[in-house]
């Protein structure tokens, strides 16, 4: 069976069971994006950010990363979900194998290709993904074309972080590629900015690790309720 009718068919079940949300949720006046919080470590923490109103939750497949957790906690995670939520595999410099095989072991919905990953490598892959950009000074655009997602994630350049940085994004940057698909805007957010962002550059979705955390892969809770609620309330600010 071909590469292409193995993704047909994964993506026709993963649509059956948990249909991405495909556009924007109307919050009074205004489109309020999804709202991906990443680097989760615990079904409790996970579960607290569902009842807050997430819409997505990023697990840490790179063993590079201090939110790293192993296939079998992120079974365990996904497992005790409830299927409103969607759930994305942060993964860094993968093999296609592996990657693949870690996704249908686990049950995660999305791969989040965060590394050094080529148009090449990643049309590969049957599994239902999108490519996360790092963006540095001399980050070109067309590079997003590249890839021919619809979806695509920016998030700030680092030398030693493949995400989860704190650093911030350049928010006149992201607003001049959001028309080219569904921008998921990373990079630096934190309650206290995020309305400001999300006004500015009128992402698809936003995603937010270190600026809701009280350490490396533990969740503030108040921070993650004060950061969904500034979003709900952006169009108001």
């Amino acid at each position: 069976m071909s590469h292409r009718i193995l993704e047909q068919l994964y993506i026709i079940a993963f649509q059956q069971k948990k249909p991405i949300q495909k556009q924007m949720k109307m919050n009074k006046s205004t489109l309020s994006p999804i709202i991906k919080i990443c680097g989760l470590t615990s079904l409790e923490q996970a579960l607290s950010c569902v009842e807050l109103g997430a819409d997505w939750l990023g697990l840490n497949c790179w063993s590079g990363s201090s939110r790293y957790i192993t296939t079998e906690k992120a079974q365990e995670i996904v497992t005790g979900l409830p299927e409103s939520v969607s759930t994305v595999g942060v993964f860094v410099n993968e093999s296609t194998d592996s990657l693949e095989s870690i996704m249908r072991e686990t049950g995660m919905d999305l791969a989040q290709l965060h590394g050094d990953e080529t148009p090449e490598s990643c049309k590969k892959i049957t599994v239902p993904w999108f490519k996360a950009f790092r963006v540095s000074p001399d980050f070109k655009p067309q590079r997003i074309q590249d890839y021919g997602g619809e979806t695509f994630l920016l998030d700030a350049y680092s030398k030693t972080h493949y995400g989860g940085s704190g650093q911030k994004i350049d928010w006149e940057l992201a607003s001049t590629v959001s028309s080219m698909g569904k921008l998921i805007l990373a990079g630096g957010l934190a309650p206290e900015n995020v309305a400001d962002a999300v006004n500015k550059v009128r992402p698809w979705g936003v995603d937010v690790c270190s600026g809701v955390e009280s350490e490396p892969g533990i969740k503030d809770l108040q921070k993650v309720k004060e950061f969904i609620n500034n979003i709900r309330n952006a169009g108001d600010s």
